[in-house]
């Protein structure tokens, strides 16, 4: 009987040992190897070489938020690169460790990283704003190209606050505000990232430009390529004719005494150095023979000229024809030059200036 409890202690004993060792197993799990990290735009960016494992779920990166409070992302053996977005231009310090299913962890790899500034701040500390005739325009730059939120507060012309946002991850942005009175008025401009982090806002005093059609009364042709004179008329045909105010009639480059091809072209003095917003082109009434590109270039003194843009025009198209020349380019002498058509010859009936 003595042999028998003796052998039954025995048992017991080593069965307790037995649940000891299962209860206290520790898993060693294989770490990550090749880790890397490197700094982007308000983020950290790792690669690694997923463990071999079979017991390792995923990859996880521990770290602490700019409160303090510690943050962990998990990562599956799928992510061959791993990012972890949301970081302010600050040192980090990671840890990067293997995990099985049951929170086991490998032991860590510690990195450390100041990623750049993030995207909207970046963009922030880019924006400007400017008047131009009847809006505003805003504009940044984002060499991340990450989406980012540019907000715009405004007042309309109705007098009610407005809030404009453009979405954009493009290298350079704009917003263009339009509907607005003249009179001037704060621009509060600020940029949100993402997860909706915003930016200090940035305040600009302005005032759009007030566009008005110029008056070409004491307007004079100085310069033009070709003219036909006496064949389409007393009035039609010559230069002048494209500046008189009356759509009805029209300059034609010259054909009676011979038809001199491409370019051909006008130039009028303004007598007065102008802001010039925008042109309108009408070509002759009920006639496709026209040109079909232009070119329209500025000058302050009609020696020194600047090539201020070229442009499309449909000759079939007998309402006027606007085009907007964004430089909002100062000229006293305006030059419009005709350098494409179905024909050697050109004609226009009448040319607009528009600006301040």
């Amino acid at each position: 009987m003595k042999k028998l409890y003796g052998l039954l202690i025995v048992c017991l004993t080593a069965l307790t040992f037995t649940a000891c060792d299962e209860d206290n197993d520790v898993v060693i799990l294989e770490a990550p190897g090749n880790i890397t990290v490197e700094a982007g735009y308000g983020e950290a960016i790792f690669t690694w070489s997923f463990p071999d494992d079979q017991n390792v779920e995923f990859v996880r990166v521990d770290y602490l938020d700019d409160d303090g409070i510690p943050q962990h992302q998990k990562f599956s053996e799928y992510n061959d690169a791993a990012t972890i977005s949301g970081l302010s231009e600050r040192a980090y310090e990671f840890k990067v460790a293997a995990s099985d299913k049951h929170g086991n962890l490998s032991e860590p790899t510690t990195l450390n990283v100041t990623p750049n500034k993030p995207p909207y701040m970046f963009v922030a500390n880019t924006l400007a704003a400017n008047p131009d005739f009847g809006s505003v325009i805003v504009t940044w730059e984002n060499l991340t190209e990450k989406e980012v939120g540019v907000n715009i507060k405004y007042v309309d012309v109705d007098g009610l606050p407005q809030i404009f946002v453009a979405n954009s991850s493009e290298v350079d942005g704009e917003a263009v505000l339009s509907g607005l009175s003249n009179e001037e008025q704060t621009f509060e401009v600020y940029v949100t990232s993402q997860n909706g982090i915003k930016s200090p806002s940035q305040f600009f005093e302005l005032a759009p430009y007030s566009e008005t059609k110029f008056d070409k009364s004491d307007w004079e042709i100085v310069d033009f390529s070709s003219q036909e004179a006496g064949g389409e008329g007393p009035v039609n045909g010559y230069a002048t004719a494209a500046i008189d105010g009356d759509v009805n009639t029209f300059w034609h480059s010259a054909w009676s005494t011979g038809s001199p091809s491409y370019p051909h072209w006008i130039t009028a003095d303004m007598k007065e150095v102008k802001v010039v917003s925008r042109v309108v082109l009408f070509t002759r009434n009920n006639d496709s023979r026209g040109m079909t590109k232009f070119t329209i270039e500025g000058s302050l003194d009609n020696t020194t000229w600047e090539m201020i843009g070229e442009f499309d025009f449909d000759n079939t198209d007998f309402s006027g024809q606007s085009y907007r020349l964004s430089s909002n380019p100062e000229m006293r002498y305006i030059r419009m030059t005709a350098i494409e058509g179905p024909n050697n010859f050109t004609f226009l009936a009448e040319l607009d200036v528009y600006g301040e």
